[in-house]
């Protein structure tokens, strides 16, 4: 009984195998909307440049100079190129009827699309039932939902570059195929969202010297032109500006940092149920979640350790393979690509950036990850292909049940665990939510027709880092509703002050928000 479940697993027509897809882009979709739901896709060291991103993007609208042709992220001493960021948060914010948190929920199911896309770059390189099993580990396991969610400039990498491995794939395995336009276009778009994408060019253009099959000429010549007229407003903007950007980013800091050799862990701390630094930095909120939602921090960190050491053991088994691989066919890696297309593929296309990273001397963090989600999430059917009859293999296969599940429950305790925060009066975190509810109060307390401001003062500079987060997080908030969408006619302004709630003793008739733990007021 349980051979003939296997086979039709393995059959991808069978109605089992259709299922189970199914089941896991729904399972997927369902973890997301729980994280955008319950946690209110909160990112706390990200939500600044969330705000950031919100504002450039007003900036568009309003048809300021800059902002039609740099980019929100940030970038050594500049800007990322613009504006393909810009337009993706735009098209999102309309599709959400110009509120921020409807077009996160966008960004959820965009993301829950991309559970189906790993199935189908998968099903390129493995057997279907290999497949399945990336399907399924992508849509819950930890950091993909975690990085499935928010408005924030990495998130969709993994969308992006999916698509971008689906169409190079076809590229080396068809004759004269049209996806190389598709691998032209995508390739450009990249460093529009985050800059790690430039680091994908020499492993691209390898993966096309060493592809056994002819590329169209015209599909190529007019990629070309396409991924160039990608950047003619950064082009055209930036001369106009003296190269100021260009400038700016060349002469940045390049002082090396050991960091960089985070590559070596981060590709195993992403297939792992590690979860980093979401509850901040140190590791007092870490064991608070584990005392709390798994009986003791013991237990959290004790599964959390196993499943390092099984992730680390599935990059390293490929590793060793594929550099055993290159030793044997240095002279001829043409061959080698010829012989073991699937490894070669993904073997140049997650080592090469990652060492050309390393050369730059820079932190790297585990969302520059984000781009190489469909390469990882290859890894574990490699691993089960390469490993043999080892007892580290025996351990994970038996394991895959109870660490998926352990995933699963890891997921909604993490946002039950936000949501909690978000509702509480311990922290004050400033989710898009919570941001408008805070805004929308501070308006009505203001009276029509005036202008408000929250101001950032020495209290805020020198408190705890989540509050001081948070508050200058919700004082930029403001100010793009002030400047770009509720413009004051009167001219008026009314200042508004955050103190911690213990910390303030004033007029109950000048609060404008008491909740959470804080009080907004007029002074």
């Amino acid at each position: 009984m349980q051979a003939k479940i296997y086979s039709q697993l393995d059959n991808p027509v069978s109605r089992l195998h259709l299922l189970a897809v199914l089941g896991c882009v729904v399972l997927g979709f369902l973890l997301r909307f729980y994280g955008f739901w319950a946690g209110e896709s909160f990112y706390i060291f990200a939500i600044n440049d969330e705000v950031s991103a919100f504002r450039v993007a007003m900036q568009f609208l309003a048809g300021e100079e800059k902002a039609l042709y740099l980019g929100q992220p940030n970038f050594s001493e500049g800007h990322a190129p613009g504006p393909a960021w810009t337009l993706f948060w735009l098209g999102l914010l309309k599709l959400g009827g110009g509120v921020v948190n409807n077009a996160l929920f966008y960004v959820a199911l965009l993301n829950s699309l991309v559970v189906f896309l790993i199935y189908v770059f998968a099903r390129q390189l493995l057997t279907p039932g290999y497949a399945l099993l990336s399907c399924f580990l992508f849509a819950v396991s930890s950091w993909p939902v975690y990085y499935s969610l928010g408005l924030w400039n990495p998130v969709p990498l993994a969308f992006l570059s999916v698509l971008l491995f689906i169409s190079l794939w076809r590229v080396t395995q068809t004759d004269n195929s049209h996806a190389i336009f598709w691998v032209c276009l995508l390739s450009a778009l990249l460093p529009q969202f985050h800059m790690i994408g430039v680091f994908y060019y020499p492993a691209i253009l390898l993966v096309l010297y060493l592809s056994p099959c002819r590329l169209s000429r015209g599909w190529l010549v007019a990629g070309i032109f396409a991924g160039l007229a990608v950047y003619v407003p950064y082009l055209i903007g930036d001369m106009q500006h003296n190269w100021e950007n260009l400038r700016q980013i060349l002469s940045g800091d390049r002082d090396f940092s050991f960091s960089a050799l985070k590559v070596i862990s981060g590709p195993a701390t992403v297939l792992s149920n590690h979860p980093g630094h979401r509850f901040g930095h140190g590791l007092e909120g870490l064991f608070e979640f584990g005392d709390q939602w798994f009986g003791s921090r013991v237990i959290l960190i004790g599964i959390n350790v196993v499943s390092m050491v099984l992730a680390l053991a599935i990059v390293l088994r490929f590793s060793i393979y594929f550099f055993s691989l290159l030793k044997s066919h240095w002279k001829s890696p043409a061959l080698m690509f010829r012989e073991y297309p699937a490894y070669s593929f993904v073997g140049i296309l997650l080592f090469l950036p990652l060492l050309l990273f390393v050369f730059t001397g820079q932190n790297y963090s585990t969302r520059y990850a984000i781009l190489i989600f469909p390469l990882l999430f290859v890894l574990p059917a490699f691993y089960i292909e390469l490993a043999g009859k080892s007892k580290l293999k025996k351990l994970y296969i038996s394991s895959l049940p109870f660490m998926s599940l352990f995933s699963i429950y890891l997921l909604f305790a993490f946002f039950t665990h936000m949501s909690q925060r978000i509702e509480g009066d311990t922290y004050f975190i400033s989710s898009f939510k919570k941001m408008e509810s805070v805004r929308t109060k501070i308006k009505q307390h203001a009276g029509n027709d005036v202008g408000v401001v929250l101001v950032i003062d020495n209290y805020i500079t020198q408190a705890p880092e989540h509050l001081r987060i948070s508050a200058i997080a919700t004082a930029n908030y403001l100010a793009v509703y002030e400047r770009y969408i509720e413009r004051s006619k009167t001219g008026k302004q009314k200042k508004y002050i955050l103190r911690y709630e213990k910390d303030s003793v004033v007029d109950t008739s000048a609060v404008a928000y008491r909740d959470n733990g804080i009080v907004i007021y007029s002074p």
